[in-house]
């Protein structure tokens, strides 16, 4: 069955907002749908720091005919019941309602509203502008000359809508001077070039190729093992800390994991002061040596792939700890 694939590509939006962003942009669209009258088989979203991206799949070409029947109240009841009832049903006059009975309850109005389906291109072309704007956000912006808010600067929408096998159409709709298309961009630095996407699956490919991790958790995993064998080489272990990954998964889009070292006489120091200094300043994890005891060895996770192994960025995370 057809596939929707959409991608919010944007400026750096803050670590601590992205999984939101993913979910609130899942719940929107899959509600949309449901409240259409559509149905969907699954849907997942994804974030990197630079875009959320949602893939719906399962979903039909057309969304099916519906028949609702909607109770009103009785017959001979007041006239702004009558009014708010025919509101309601979408109905031009009461004789446009059935009279039903009921033993108990007397005779009472009821309207019976059949709604056509629609195609899943037109209903998403109708969708996605309100799902953008309506987009709950903590702390939004407005850029250029429109008058649109979002977390950050959006850069380029991508939608498009198919079954495997076929070419894909891209959902027609704008969002602050920005046309829907199929064009996304990879990592800033290592791969900028636009890139044509078509379905879910070529798309994660071509984002990897372009040195984007989407999943999150993926990242989080990425920057966790590499560590772990990083400091294990060294005899060292990291001392976990959940939130500071996510936070770092939340920075990058293509991990690569160094370590830095720091004057042993700060040990001197409470141990909680350095981690805590290490941790707000640099994001950098600290690590324990064989007996437990804080090593003066810290974790970096950098964005980019190194031409000098790393030696500049460990350098100068070093100088920064140092006057910390």
């Amino acid at each position: 069955m057809p596939e929707l694939l959409l991608e919010l590509f944007s400026e750096e939006i803050p670590a601590r907002f992205q999984r939101r962003a993913a979910e609130d942009l899942r719940k929107g669209v899959t509600n949309a749908l449901v409240d259409a009258g559509s149905v969907y088989e699954g849907a997942k979203a994804f974030v990197t720091p630079r875009r959320p991206a949602l893939t719906v799949t399962g979903l039909p070409a057309r969304s099916p005919d519906t028949r609702e029947e909607k109770k009103g109240p009785k017959v001979g009841a007041p006239q702004p019941a009558i009014d708010g009832f025919l509101r309601a049903a979408g109905l031009a006059s009461i004789e446009e309602a059935k009279i039903e009975s009921d033993p108990k309850k007397g005779d009472f109005y009821v309207a019976h509203i059949s709604k056509p389906g629609a195609d899943a291109v037109d209903l998403l072309s109708a969708i996605l502008p309100k799902i953008l704007t309506d987009f709950p956000r903590a702390k939004s912006m407005r850029w250029g000359n429109g008058t649109f808010n979002w977390v950050r600067p959006l850069r380029a929408i991508t939608a498009t809508f198919g079954a495997e096998n076929e070419e894909p159409v891209v959902i027609p709709f704008a969002s602050n001077e920005l046309n829907s298309g199929q064009t996304t961009f990879g990592h800033r630095f290592l791969a900028p070039e636009a890139i044509k996407v078509r379905r879910f699956d070529d798309y994660a490919a071509a984002l990897e190729r372009a040195k984007v991790v989407l999943d999150i958790d993926r990242r989080k995993d990425i920057i966790k093992t590499d560590a772990e064998h990083l400091a294990f080489a060294q005899g060292l272990t990291v001392i976990a800390d959940e939130g500071l990954l996510e936070e770092v998964a939340g920075l990058v889009e293509w991990p690569v994991v160094m370590m830095g070292t720091f004057d042993p006489d700060f040990l001197k120091l409470p141990e909680e002061v350095i981690i805590a200094t290490i941790r707000a300043n640099q994001k950098c994890f600290c690590l324990r040596d064989a007996n437990g005891k804080l090593a003066p060895n810290f974790i970096i996770t950098a964005n980019t792939v190194a031409t000098d192994g790393g030696a500049v960025i460990t350098a100068g995370n070093e100088r920064v700890i140092r006057a910390s």
